[in-house]
């Protein structure tokens, strides 16, 4: 079994990850500041995308793999995945914004991200019961 939609969702959003971890890395040294934010804004802001995304991106992947294992619709499993990328860095994106209150990007990020993971809950739950109910 190829879990092709799944692997490359994967990919893009370890390549995230990867990215917010530098970035609060290379903030880290500049402020020498091994544990907090040490009252940088901008280290608080890429310290919460990083976490962010580590927090979003385990379940999305595995909703997604399980319903690839599952065979459903790879074209409507695929945009909803690429869906899920887009509105993960969407909301990274938004969270790198001045304090205040959130702005589009962040919005759409996190109800979008909300959204598409309540959608392949409900899809996965219908898919597996599906044959028990029937």
């Amino acid at each position: 079994m190829h879990l092709i939609i799944t692997a490359l969702t994967a990919s893009a959003l370890a390549v995230m990850l990867v990215m917010l971890a530098l970035n609060t890395i290379r903030l880290r040294m500049k402020y020498s500041a091994a544990f907090g934010d040490h009252g940088h804004q901008d280290l608080t802001s890429s310290i919460r995308a990083h976490g962010n995304l580590s927090e979003y991106m385990p379940i999305g992947i595995t909703l997604i793999g399980l319903l690839e294992a599952s065979g459903v619709d790879f074209m409507i499993l695929a945009g909803l995945a690429a869906g899920f990328v887009v509105t993960r860095g969407l909301n990274a994106i938004g969270l790198f914004n001045p304090p205040g209150p959130p702005g589009p990007a962040r919005s759409i990020g996190i109800v979008g991200t909300l959204l598409i993971l309540l959608g392949m809950a409900g899809w996965l739950a219908v898919t597996v019961l599906g044959p028990i109910v029937s």
